[in-house]
């Protein structure tokens, strides 16, 4: 259907071919619903119905109720033409006429243009016509240079004379189907019998009746598998050597046992139920999403700013509290030794009494350094940095920062910086 659409938007004609026989499996009454159906996407463009295979039945031989059908058909001014593919009868006939059809309506619409009027200044009023007329009786026939007369003389040799002088005599006119055959023939008699025959010849011999065979000159080892069907194949790997003959029986049994499963009721489940149940549970998540947030919101807000934990620690241990708990374990507690706890409870705790950063009456624990975990005592241990310092001096004296140090301390040597330069050194300078 999509490209039945896509006429609607060309420029061309539009030819409907119907099955008068009908062994189309479409009855004549489907076939001209079918064309009423899409009638109204060919609106303003030529339309011609073709009545096929007359061979079988022509129109005249159709029941008279067929034939009422093709009447009110053609009196809505769409034409009728008979044709057939096989006695290729009415087919030239049916393609000029879309031809002619189609010429015409695109000069009546260039015509109906303002740009092609004479009245408003359009083509028509600038445009001339020249006729050309003969000035004397003197014949100008074309001119042929010797050179090519010598050489159509000279590939004609040993033709009969009469077919040499035709030749020279069809020179600069233009070819005819005619003047081809004659060349042809005058062509296949200079040939000897072991020279196969050109296509050419054969279409024009053969004329309606020539094939095209492109496997009749396959070299092949046996001369029988010309014309075998070539299998498909997929992967580097031959379909037909995967082919299950019983595929024909495992489908009919996979079709009997899906209507049986369709008679017990296995697809009848409700499924709008479950698609109601998934949105109902859907929208309990959403709202519950929803109420979590609020409730964030709300402790943020009644929370207000947050302070250290070591602030809250500090403002938990009142008095009270630490009395309530030593009295708790049993011991006894006087009023007077807690009388400086009592004061200093009594002070409020903020932020900015609490000592940031690290603690100046602690030290971490570091561990010893390399050289000295791996060497036993401390002589050993001087021994061994005489040791490094002697091996590091030639590195020292070549001013190296180590093994891996490979500069260049001059920044132009002399081994590349001297001398001729020669071809393919240039990029060394």
């Amino acid at each position: 259907m999509q490209a039945v659409t896509a006429l609607a938007h060309l420029k061309a004609a539009i030819l409907y071919v119907m099955d008068i026989s009908e062994q189309c499996d479409k009855t004549l009454a489907e076939q001209i619903h079918l064309f009423e159906s899409i009638r109204p996407l060919f609106a303003n463009k030529p339309v011609i119905v073709a009545l096929n295979k007359t061979d079988i039945v022509t129109r005249a031989e159709l029941s008279p109720e067929k034939q009422q059908m093709l009447t009110d058909l053609e009196k809505d001014g769409i034409p009728l033409l008979e044709m057939s593919t096989v006695s290729k009868t009415g087919v030239v006939e049916i393609r000029d006429r879309a031809c002619d059809d189609l010429l015409a309506q695109r000069v009546e619409t260039k015509l109906q243009a303002k740009k092609t009027t004479i009245s408003d200044g359009g083509v028509l009023s600038r445009v001339f016509v020249a006729y050309p007329e003969k000035r004397d009786e003197v014949v100008r026939a074309p001119f042929i240079p010797d050179a090519v007369l010598h050489k159509r003389v000279k590939g004609a040799s040993g033709a009969p004379a009469d077919k040499i002088a035709r030749g020279l005599g069809n020179m600069g006119k233009a070819p005819t189907k005619f003047n081809r055959m004659e060349e042809d023939d005058s062509v296949a008699e200079m040939r000897d019998e072991n020279t196969r025959r050109l296509e050419r010849e054969l279409e024009l011999e053969l004329d309606d009746d020539y094939i095209l065979d492109l496997k009749k000159n396959y070299l092949l080892k046996n001369e029988d598998e010309k014309y075998d069907v070539i299998p498909e194949i997929w992967n580097g790997h031959n379909i037909a050597d995967f082919v299950d003959e019983q595929v024909q029986a495992k489908m009919a049994a996979l079709m009997q046992e899906e209507e049986n499963l369709i008679a017990a009721g296995e697809y009848d489940q409700d499924l709008e139920s479950e698609d109601e149940e998934l949105a109902e549970n859907a929208r309990l998540i959403a709202e519950k999403e929803e109420e979590l947030r609020f409730m964030a919101r709300e402790k943020k807000t009644l929370n207000g700013k947050r302070t250290s934990r070591s602030v809250t620690r500090k403002r938990d241990r009142t008095m009270g509290k630490l009395e309530e708990q030593l009295g708790e374990l049993g011991v006894d507690i006087n009023a007077k030794r807690m009388k400086h706890l009592q004061e200093m409870a009594g002070k409020e705790h903020t932020v900015k009494k609490i000592r940031v950063g690290k603690s100046r009456s602690l030290t971490a624990n570091r561990a010893e350094s390399r050289d000295k975990l791996g060497i036993r005592d401390e002589r050993t241990r001087s021994k061994s940095r005489v040791m490094a310092k002697r091996a590091q001096k030639p590195a020292n004296q070549e001013s190296r920062k180590g093994e891996g140090d490979r500069r260049f301390m001059d920044l132009k040597p002399k081994h590349l910086f001297s001398g001729k330069r020669g071809n393919g050194k240039t990029d060394r300078r």
